[in-house]
């Protein structure tokens, strides 16, 4: 019996496609964080938790640079000066214990690096779309907001919540910031994850109810600057990003109904491709990847 909540993300939904193995290992045996993690006295659900949280280098760069995006953009709300210096300090000392807690072992070159190739993102995002405005005469109001916040969509936690919302004349602009995307125009999956916002801002009491009154706009890091995309709300866009939350939710429904902490992970489908296996943390546990590596 299927007793825990359901928990969404586009991330989630993603590793579940890719590999419904590492899934189950990761959120259904390690369960995914608290109450299992690391801090479980059930050894093989510690050991899952931990070999699943492993991450690749430029993973552990990408959370270093969007911790200090969240700087950035607290900053500029609070009319705060932000320091190049200190904002370097911090992704410095975030990137340090990032790869501790991954790897056990801080290797100062590789810091370095991992620097050298982050910090740009955070130092040019006065030049960013709509960012760039915040503070001008443009945005008539705007609020940070934090995408941790799960959303209830019956007892399930979906994370739909916006990095920021900014109003510009009648129009309310949902803001979802990423540190490195491919394309700036969103594939079509990725437009309908981003329409789920569309639910959450609706059901906001202090926004309009009306989803013709709202902007979202995806603004993320390609090829050495920051592009942005936006389309306007409507209904067809809201109601298809709801059959596609639906769906989602039905699946994931399924995947922890027939999957328990004892299962057989050798009888779970398997993505072993070079390009999943590379960077997942169980693939030296993993059969079905050693012919790929």
């Amino acid at each position: 019996m299927l007793t825990k909540s359901i928990v969404w993300s586009p991330s989630r939904v993603r590793m579940l496609n890719e590999c419904p193995r590492r899934y189950v290992h990761f959120h259904v045996v390690g369960s995914g964080g608290w109450p299992g993690g690391p801090r479980s006295k059930v050894p093989k659900v510690a050991q899952a938790w931990q070999l699943g949280n492993r991450r690749n280098h430029t993973d552990l760069m990408l959370r270093a640079v969007s911790e200090g995006v969240k700087d950035w953009i607290l900053m500029k709300y609070r009319d705060e000066k932000w320091s190049e210096g200190q904002a370097k300090n911090e992704m410095t000392s975030r990137l340090r214990n990032n790869l501790k807690d991954s790897s056990g072992e801080i290797d100062d070159d590789l810091v370095s690096k991992m620097i050298g190739d982050g910090f740009p993102r955070i130092s040019s995002l006065n030049r960013a779309p709509l960012l760039s405005q915040l503070s001008g005469k443009h945005v008539d109001e705007w609020i940070p907001l934090n995408r941790l916040e799960a959303h209830w969509v019956g007892n399930s936690r979906v994370y739909t919540v916006p990095d920021l919302i900014a109003r510009i004349g009648e129009k309310w602009h949902l803001v979802r910031l990423s540190t490195q995307m491919w394309c700036r125009v969103p594939s079509e999956i990725q437009q309908l994850e981003l329409g789920v916002m569309l639910k959450w801002a609706l059901e906001e009491p202090s926004l309009p109810n009306s989803v013709d009154q709202f902007v979202i706009h995806r603004i993320g890091w390609v090829n050495h600057r920051w592009l942005g995309w936006k389309k306007h709300g409507s209904a067809v866009w809201k109601d298809a990003s709801q059959v596609m939350l639906a769906h989602d939710l039905k699946e994931l429904r399924f995947i922890h109904s027939a999957n328990q902490e004892d299962v057989d992970l050798d009888k779970l489908a398997v993505n072993a491709t070079k390009k999943n296996c590379k960077n997942c943390g169980f693939r030296n546990e993993c059969p079905s990847s050693a012919t790929t590596l």
